[in-house]
């Protein structure tokens, strides 16, 4: 008989793991007359990660509100396991082996995030008070990510990134507080190429979405055609090819929290081929004011395509 008594878990990668095993056993006359010995032993175990991540980074998607978390993974088994996500995205490891899986992940709100009633007015715990959040954010982005990892016919686990993101990745993957969306002819455009006709007027509208506590605004926009020649090349000198219907600046009002406002325009395309529409801002106070970060649109993908006979 063996009793477990106290167990060190290991929280990160390289920790060990501890126990003090308590022993009784007895036998022959003594254990009739109740009698028994004890022995306590002590046990030390190394504990590695089967699958770590060696970086960890992100990327923007076609949405803005949607990202893509790069992890180089590290398989330090000496068996080939698979490494998939919640999001269906898999990844086939050899043994030692490190790879890049990208996984495509909708953007935290993490400003719904509770705060604690002691948090305002605090300024003396306010490095742990950070840390405590950031680690909420890291258990909130590991659930929904759902990493695990499987050797075929022997076992399987879960490959957390806990305390692996820091204040820059997170950056990128909280959902802004101004959410922008371009349409064209009233479809969205962050996924797909938007499809015209040459010689008909296309219709650009540009939606704000104000989710911070404050008022923001007024903003002037700019809408520039260009064409990527998939060279490194853009080609910005389109007057031949696109032009505005009336002004090519767009101009949004104030905008209260919670509140949304839009602003419209047209264009025409006068000869066929892929576009794309860079929305800028004008440098002016409003937006001066704001971190960048807050000025995030989707890219605008245009097919101009031959005029119906």
């Amino acid at each position: 008989m063996f009793k477990l008594l106290e167990v060190t878990r290991p929280r990160s990668q390289g920790q060990t793991l501890e126990a003090i095993l308590n022993f009784k056993y007895s036998g022959g006359p003594g254990h009739v007359e109740g009698y028994y010995r004890s022995l306590a032993l002590g046990l030390h175990v190394e504990v590695e990660p089967s699958v770590f991540f060696t970086r960890v980074s992100t990327l923007p998607a076609t949405s803005t509100r949607q990202c893509h978390l790069l992890l180089d993974v590290f398989n330090s088994t000496e068996h080939e396991l698979t490494v998939s996500a919640r999001s269906n995205e898999e990844l086939i490891l050899h043994a030692g082996e490190c790879q890049r899986m990208a996984i495509q992940v909708d953007k935290f709100n993490f400003e719904s995030f509770p705060e604690s009633p002691e948090e305002k007015g605090q300024s003396a715990n306010s490095k742990q008070l950070e840390e405590e959040r950031q680690e909420a954010r890291g258990l909130e982005i590991n659930s929904k990510l759902g990493i695990r990892w499987t050797i075929i016919s022997f076992r399987t686990g879960e490959a957390s990134v806990e305390g692996l993101l820091n204040q820059l990745v997170l950056g990128h993957l909280q959902l802004a507080p101004l959410l922008w969306d371009v349409l064209v002819d009233g479809q969205p455009c962050d996924h797909e190429a938007a499809a015209c006709r040459v010689g008909d007027p296309v219709r650009l509208e540009v939606r704000l979405t104000n989710r911070s506590p404050r008022s923001v605004g007024p903003f002037a926009l700019s809408v520039v055609p260009f064409q990527d020649h998939q060279n490194g090349v853009h080609n910005y000198d389109l007057h031949h090819a696109v032009s505005f219907v009336g002004s090519g600046t767009f101009y949004l009002d104030k905008v209260p929290p919670s509140g949304q406002a839009a602003c419209l325009g047209a264009l025409l395309f006068l000869y066929t081929g892929d576009f794309f529409l860079h929305v800028r801002f004008h440098e002016d106070s409003s937006s001066k004011e704001l971190p960048p970060s807050w000025f995030c649109l989707p890219s605008v993908h245009v097919r101009a395509l031959e005029a119906q006979a």
